[in-house]
């Protein structure tokens, strides 16, 4: 069997995910806090040791970072400006220019800056020298569109269940419209938000479409009585 590892970088560890590439199935989950006076970087290097983790031969790593992230068209996007772009975005956070990434999303033809700390990188590509760098939301948005592509509605809202809150993703035309990440604790926070989008942008309650990613019945009961057409679904990340 071949087994593709994703490592999902949290506020305080990491979640390792095993799943057959052949089938997509989930084999194991692995969640690891970072222990008190340890640095993320050797947290990484003690869950590369768990047995289960290292028990096998992996086709595909990557890891996914869950830092906050931001886009840029892609005919406007300069390497040299991430650093600038990102800390004007993000006013309350100073990223080391080392410390800065960026990921192609070529299907909504943006980019996507995001951060992830070299000791991390360094650490991940010492065991996996080919393993891949992503940001959480961006592979996300890529997954939203390629999965709306060939659709014939003009315009489509998606609410993504993320740890700790909830993006929500508005294409037009399959273009990106809107996309941010909100914190939101309950499912009440949640709907406050899917509404908030909805009367922001103006959209249209009776014929746009809603489509939720990792949300429960409660969640989709509670959106079915503000918006007509409204969907469930599930990325696979």
């Amino acid at each position: 069997m071949n087994y593709s590892l994703s490592i999902r970088l949290c506020t305080d560890g990491f979640s390792f995910l095993v799943h057959s590439l052949g089938s997509g199935q989930l084999l194991l989950q692995e969640n690891l806090r970072c222990a008190q006076d340890e640095t993320m970087a050797e947290a990484l290097e003690r869950g590369f040791q768990l047995p289960r983790v290292r028990g096998r031969q992996y086709e595909r790593v990557i890891l996914y970072s869950s830092s906050p992230s931001t886009r840029v068209p892609l005919d406007e996007f300069r390497r040299e400006d991430m650093l600038a772009v990102y800390r004007l975005t993000f006013t309350g956070i100073s990223p080391r220019p080392e410390d800065m990434r960026f990921q192609v999303l070529p299907s909504l033809d943006v980019v996507e800056i995001f951060t992830l700390p070299s000791s991390i990188v360094d650490t991940l590509k010492s065991h996996y020298p080919s393993a891949m760098v992503q940001g959480l939301y961006g592979t996300m948005l890529s997954q939203v569109a390629e999965m709306q592509q060939g659709s014939t509605l003009s315009v489509s809202c998606h609410v993504i269940i993320v740890d700790g809150g909830v993006m929500i993703a508005v294409l037009r035309r399959g273009r990106l419209h809107f996309a941010n990440v909100f914190c939101a604790a309950g499912n009440a926070d949640k709907l406050y938000f899917i509404l908030y989008v909805w009367k922001t942008l103006s959209l249209d309650a009776w014929h746009d479409s809603c489509t939720l990613y990792g949300a429960d019945e409660d969640l989709y009961n509670e959106v079915c009585q503000y918006l007509a057409h409204v969907d469930m679904r599930e990325l696979c990340i």
